[in-house]
């Protein structure tokens, strides 16, 4: 990941074609447009590209696919998550071996678990590997917390980071105080996943965004970044509200149909054919 700046990283969709497939022909294409509309990295195969969706072939080729599509220019990061600590640490090497600069996964899901089962399940997938990993933490899905004191164990032990869509912001400034803590002696990186609060992440010290809607204004959130580092305040503030806005424009109906209908429509503008077909049970 980039270090030592604020970075706007897209929770890349996954287009789907006719038959149900991956569609990488406009797979790739959305990438290259994002790279040339100036988002910083791509995190392919998370909650937004319908990850646990995918079998793990379909997962790998994706990842390898938007790799390809990158070609060293911005950062990936794969998202591995699974439920099962040892799919993640598989999923996790294949994604290296395609390529992949990073690995991100989400606190596992479906069982209750402790927090030393959280921390175990992180240590080993770290443990199996010389790449990055950052931790997904997104409640309202998983069904499972991961508590400051959790990352500040696993910020000591080598996580990268972390991706927080827990959708509190007093949550979200305990991780960085984690990162504050640490800072000394281990790299730790924070990225805002809610996209109402990303401005006042920023302000509050993390280290970039990682957005669903770069997917379809990745313009926005490029102006965005570049109005808080040049201290435009109002500027940046206009910018969150037009997010916010977005945000709001594209989130009625079934889950991700009205972001996926959206950027087929900017992308159609652009002479790029990309699928608005949802993976069932979604679609």
């Amino acid at each position: 990941m980039p270090s030592g700046r604020i970075s706007i990283v897209t929770a890349l969709l996954t287009p789907f074609d006719e038959a149900g497939d991956v569609d990488h022909v406009a797979l790739r294409q959305h990438v290259d447009d994002l790279i040339s509309e100036g988002v910083d990295g791509i995190m392919p195969c998370g909650t937004s590209g319908e990850g646990p969706l995918l079998d793990e072939a379909e997962a790998v080729g994706v990842i390898a696919t938007v790799v390809e599509g990158a070609a060293g220019r911005v950062p990936v990061l794969a998202h591995i998550g699974r439920a099962a600590t040892r799919e993640t640490v598989k999923l996790g090497r294949q994604a290296t071996d395609a390529g992949a600069t990073a690995l991100t996964a989400c606190v596992p899901y479906y069982y209750a678990l402790e927090e030393r089962q959280i921390v175990d399940h992180y240590r080993t997938l770290m443990a199996s590997t010389r790449t990055p990993v950052y931790a997904y933490t997104i409640p309202s899905r998983t069904g499972n917390e991961l508590s400051p004191d959790a990352v500040r164990a696993l910020a000591t032990s080598g996580l990268a980071g972390i991706k927080d869509s827990t959708k509190s912001f007093e949550q979200h400034l305990a991780y960085l105080e984690v990162a504050q803590a640490v800072a000394d002696t281990d790299g730790f990186e924070v990225f805002m996943g809610s996209d109402t609060m990303v401005l006042d992440a920023f302000e509050a010290g993390a280290a970039g965004s990682v957005t669903a809607l770069a997917n379809l204004r990745p313009d926005l959130l490029a102006s965005l970044k570049r109005a808080f580092i040049a201290g435009e305040k109002a500027e940046a503030k206009t910018l969150q509200e037009e997010l916010t806005h977005v945000r709001a424009e594209v989130s009625g109906g079934p889950a991700l149909s009205g972001l996926k209908a959206a950027v087929a429509q900017r992308l159609k503008e652009k002479g790029i054919a990309y699928p608005t077909r949802l993976r069932a049970p979604l679609g």
